[in-house]
């Protein structure tokens, strides 16, 4: 049995990862739906001379967007200590690990917030600066996209970390097994992504973003169920 603290950390663990899930997939439908319908593209992602007057005129609900991506992030952070008890909180791997999942979900939103607070005002400047001055506002828009981008990956691979050490351990916990496994596929598709995305060697990134919630919804689930059993398996429930 766990102590009350514990329990505690497991409920709200689950609640916020099976929450974290669920907004991180309303985030992906709103990009790929609501924003691509209103003329946004993965093209035009990487041409700031055409992104910025897209995002002039649709400031709000791009703005919105990064919004969106901060609340599921807020949502993640209770999930590593729940997930902790699990995999045993008192050793040092996990305490790393907790750490790492900790300061993906921070770094995840400091990028998010630097896409969310530069934007606007370059996007203002692509439309009133003089003509043979717009490549300028063009450079600092890609500097300011790297920035976001480069922060995202590192927020990315703070959650492998995390996948990875946890899921290593769950591996040897009845009834989580093929959770971890989940985990270890997850950090794998980040890493090569993290990996290729400076060669541009493949571009799987939009996927990223549909496996971690997928596993963020499976973590809550999976920690909800261990709550309401008292015991260390999701499996203990009916």
């Amino acid at each position: 049995m766990r102590d009350a603290v514990s329990d505690d950390a497991v409920r709200v663990g689950g609640r916020g990862a099976l929450l974290a899930g669920i907004v991180f997939l309303i985030t992906i439908a709103y990009t790929f739906g609501f924003l691509f319908a209103r003329g946004l593209s993965t093209e035009m992602l990487n041409e700031p001379q055409h992104l910025l007057p897209w995002i002039h005129a649709n400031t709000v609900a791009y703005v919105g967007l990064w919004w969106i991506f901060v609340i599921h992030l807020i949502c993640l952070l209770p999930a590593p200590a729940g997930l902790a008890v699990i995999a045993g909180k008192d050793r040092a791997s996990i305490r790393m690990a907790t750490i790492a999942g900790v300061s993906g979900a921070v770094v995840g939103m400091v990028a998010a917030m630097v896409n969310a607070a530069t934007a606007p005002p370059l996007a203002e400047a692509s439309m009133t600066t003089a003509t043979p001055l717009l490549p300028n506002v063009w450079l600092m828009s890609e500097l300011a996209g790297g920035l976001g981008l480069q922060l995202r990956m590192l927020s990315d691979l703070l959650v492998a970390v995390w996948f990875t050490t946890t899921g290593l351990t769950l591996l040897r916990v009845a009834g989580w097994r093929a959770f971890a496994v989940a985990q270890l596929a997850a950090s794998v598709l980040v890493l090569v992504v993290v990996v290729g995305k400076p060669f541009d060697w493949v571009d799987l990134e939009p996927s990223v973003g549909f496996v971690l919630a997928l596993v963020y919804l499976w973590m809550g689930i999976a920690l909800i169920r261990v709550r309401r059993a008292g015991t260390s398996t999701p499996d203990a429930v009916s």
